[in-house]
This record gives structure tokens, sequence and C-alpha cells, in this order.
């Protein structure tokens, strides 16, 4: 017989919970995740030329314009991102192809 003096659940500490990211972050990602890259990307574009972009937008931004064919701006992007500390396989394989691309393949590897 479970106790009755414990929660069902946990609940984490108030420095633990994640924010949520804004609403017009997460529709350009679904647009970006559901191949409505044109969509995405003028969303995406819009924020960051206001610089409302987080992390997870940054690397958003570099994968829609890599898709869209803007290979230095994804290098861009990309490269914003991983200066921020953060690790992504596709912000180094947008990053080195941008890099590559620039005639420094052995920088690229």
């Amino acid at each position: 017989m479970a106790s009755t003096d414990e929660p069902a659940t946990a609940t984490p500490a108030a420095d633990e919970t994640p924010t949520p990211r804004p609403v017009d972050l997460r529709l350009a990602s679904i647009h970006l995740r559901t191949g409505s890259f044109a969509l995405a990307r003028a969303e995406l574009e819009t924020m960051a030329g206001h610089g409302s972009l987080d992390d997870d937008g940054l690397l958003d931004l570099a994968e829609v314009r890599w898709r869209t064919g803007d290979l230095p701006g994804a290098g861009e992007a990309a490269a914003a991102f991983l200066a921020s500390g953060r690790d992504s396989i596709l912000a180094l394989v947008i990053a080195a192809e941008a890099t590559a691309e620039l005639g420094r393949p052995g920088e690229a590897r």
C-alpha cells in the first residue's frame, strides 16, 4: 500500500523549471520540421532581425538556411550557435560544409 504522505509526482525545484520557448519560436520550429521552409525561414529571419532568437532558434535558422541553399548564411548561424557553448552534430555539419565551400577543406575536417 502506498503512503499518503508522499506526493504522487515529484515537483522540480523553482530553479530547475525550464523556461518555455516563446510561441513564435516553437511555431517556426514546427514549420521547419514539417517542411514549410519558406515560412519557417521568414519567421526565423524576422526574429533574428529583432534579436529574439534563443540558442535553439539559431540552430533552426542555420538549418533552414542550409535547407534553402544559403550555405554562407547557414554557416554564420551555425557558428553563432556553436559560439554559445552548445554542441550539435547538425551545427557541426553545417559549419563544416560552409567552411569547405570557402575553400578551406582542411579546416572543415
